[in-house]
């Protein structure tokens, strides 16, 4: 008996996982919009004869000619000439923390390694890419300013987006390193507030980006801090470009 046949997916058709996430097949533009510059790829890298490899490196655009931009991995000399080479297949996984949150995944062919005056891969790129919404809510934007208090030590930081299940924030470059898994809690203390305390916002690092001017950190809330985001999100107001902290 022949298996039954797969429906292929059209073109901004969608799915769902079995984890209840909306997997959604999008063409490659409107993809890689979500993904911004700096952003940190995975690359799952198979040769002709099956071997693997699996790398980081950041994302740095598009080209014109319907090329994808990325810096060539920290890697050996060895491994960059055995894995890297022109013609190899890649499957490219990117993250992004537009909206409510995405995971953008997409197959790619390296077109070329340039080695100098900056190491440069050029990727081909393919008609359409594969979106998994993360969250269940849109994330706001916000500018908060807060301390990261881990182990009795406090940091400086400023929230950039918010929901009632999460949020991200920067810190400087040359703060306390902070790892995925690492349990934060976050005290509001916004310029010029003369309001009620805020309760802190507690939860986990569930990703990270690091840049030249800052680090940028994902944080999934616990029970706590949901709470805390919900009665956070009520004291803001809409100023016309951002949500702000309302006095009193």
């Amino acid at each position: 008996m022949n298996a039954p046949l797969k429906r292929p997916v059209e073109p901004n058709q969608s799915l769902q996982d079995p984890r209840n996430r909306t997997v959604s097949t999008i063409n490659s533009t409107d993809a890689l919009a979500m993904i911004e510059h700096g952003s940190e790829l995975t690359l799952n890298i198979t040769t002709p004869v099956g071997s693997k490899f699996l790398a980081t490196t950041k994302f740095i655009g598009t080209h014109s000619e319907n090329c994808i931009l990325i810096e060539v991995p920290e890697v050996s000399s060895d491994d960059l000439g055995f894995f890297f080479q022109e013609g190899f297949w890649m499957t490219v996984r990117a993250y992004s923390l537009r909206g409510e949150g995405a995971l953008i995944h997409f197959r790619s062919q390296i077109h070329h390694n340039i080695g100098e005056p900056f190491p440069l891969l050029i990727l081909s790129t393919p008609s359409t890419m594969q979106v998994t919404q993360l969250r269940k809510e849109t994330r706001y934007e916000v500018n908060l300013a807060g301390k990261i208090n881990i182990n009795d030590q406090r940091t400086d930081c400023e929230i950039r987006d918010l929901s009632k299940s999460g949020c991200r924030f920067v810190t400087s470059p040359t703060s306390r390193n902070l790892q995925v898994a690492e349990r934060v809690s976050i005290e509001i203390s916004p310029d010029n507030y003369n309001g009620p305390l805020l309760p802190p916002l507690k939860g986990v690092i569930c990703n990270l980006q690091k840049s030249t001017h800052y680090a940028r950190y994902g944080v999934e809330f616990d029970e706590v801090g949901r709470a805390n985001a919900r009665n956070l999100l009520s004291k803001l107001k809409f100023d016309g470009t951002k949500l702000r902290l309302r006095q009193g």
